[in-house]
């Protein structure tokens, strides 16, 4: 009972976390790979990822000059949301008709109106600079919803995959974390507030903070979820992170790969008896294939007996990882496919090379960028 009270403490939303740069993550989980995963090998053939479930679309919405004006209850069950407007996730605020589209290059987005130096600097204490600031706008989102059929039992993942700038999190009147950190996915487990039917999603956005100091760049500022919204559904064990290191000689006639990996698992899970099968495809041809015991964290090493053909830039060969966790009682619980390449680049007299020749790199600096949308880009935009 002390800790539980001791831990509500700890999470009890400050709003000078904004002016705070030792705090920029509270509740918030630790960064992984961007894999994804897959029950069965059904889902994994159709690419239907049935355990992901997306919050996109409409949610209410209140816009806020400032801190100070915002509805600072609005999370509460009880709270009068009458006078909300409406608002699609994702997209910026500025670009649907609240605040103010601002560009500016090379000062910081404040200058010119007040002098502000980052906290710390020169013995400069920040105290109120953006949590009592007159300019500083502020969203407040709300969402409904249920959890769908998938998701109804698992440990639950609320993900953001890109907020500007700072978000506080409340699901179902209890506050959940913040995070800062606008290009960064930001995810917090939600499996102990979210119910199956009738959730209410709470999100606080405040433009600027003092992540302000370090997110400054040549581009327009926007605020708001202006990324994707979703839910992810987290089987008894789960690959929460993997880092594969495949490894080559110059003539690919030697090839290896070193996969480290990282689980997690809910409270009745177990990993004993649990096993890793760990294949290389070429298409659909297996020339790799390894067994290993599941632990929260464990590795494998695969020796691939037959030449590959290495990653080039007029021929990025590609390669299929598959990750396959079948538990204690030998069923088959995540699949997770990763595509890879070998190659070899170093820098020899001062040149890059890529697999022994010299590598020289064109490009455009498209940056994330739709003249309608800002830098909420479609998939289907991207490709284009």
């Amino acid at each position: 009972m002390r800790m539980e009270k001791e831990r509500k403490a700890l999470m009890q939303p400050d709003l000078n976390w904004l002016v705070n740069p030792e705090v920029f993550a509270v509740g918030r989980l630790p960064a992984h790979s961007d894999h994804r995963w897959y029950q069965n090998e059904a889902e994994l053939a159709q690419k239907t990822m049935a355990l992901r479930q997306s919050l996109n679309g409409e949610w209410q919405f209140a816009y806020s000059p400032n801190p100070a004006a915002r509805p600072a209850d609005f999370w509460k069950e009880e709270a009068d949301r009458s006078a909300f407007g409406r608002i699609q996730v994702p997209g910026h605020v500025e670009l649907q008709g609240y605040g103010q589209i601002q560009y500016i290059n090379t000062m910081y987005p404040w200058e010119g109106h007040e002098y502000r130096r980052s906290a710390g600097t020169c013995n400069h204490i920040a105290d109120g600079m953006f949590s009592e600031a007159s300019y500083n706008p502020t969203g407040s989102y709300v969402r409904f919803f249920d959890l769908e059929e998938a998701l109804i039992g698992k440990r639950v993942i609320l993900s953001f995959e890109g907020a500007e700038q700072a978000i506080y999190v409340w699901i179902n009147g209890e506050f959940v974390g913040y995070a800062e950190d606008s290009f960064t996915v930001s995810e917090f487990d939600i499996t102990r507030y979210v119910k199956e039917t009738g959730n209410r999603l709470c999100v606080e956005v405040h433009k600027r903070s003092t992540a302000a100091f370090l997110e400054d760049q040549d581009f327009f500022r926007f605020f708001g979820l202006f990324r994707d919204v979703n839910l992810y559904g987290l089987p008894d064990i789960h690959v929460s992170d993997l880092w594969i290191r495949p490894k080559c000689a110059l003539d690919g006639r030697q090839a290896s790969m070193e996969i480290e990996l990282k689980t997690t698992k809910g409270k009745t899970a177990s990993y004993a008896d649990a096993r890793a099968e760990i294949c290389l495809l070429d298409g659909h041809q297996m020339i790799a294939k390894e067994e290993v015991s599941v632990s929260e964290s464990f590795r494998a090493d695969l020796t691939i007996s037959e030449p590959v053909q290495l990653w080039n830039w007029d021929d990025p060969k590609l390669y299929q990882v598959e990750i396959r966790i079948f538990d204690g009682q030998g069923h088959l619980i995540e699949i997770i496919p990763y595509q890879v390449g070998f190659r070899m680049i170093c820098i020899e007299d001062g040149i890059i090379k890529l697999n022994g020749r010299r590598l020289i790199i064109n490009g455009v600096n498209r940056h994330e960028w739709n003249a309608k949308s800002g830098r909420c880009v479609s998939f289907s935009f991207m490709r284009s």
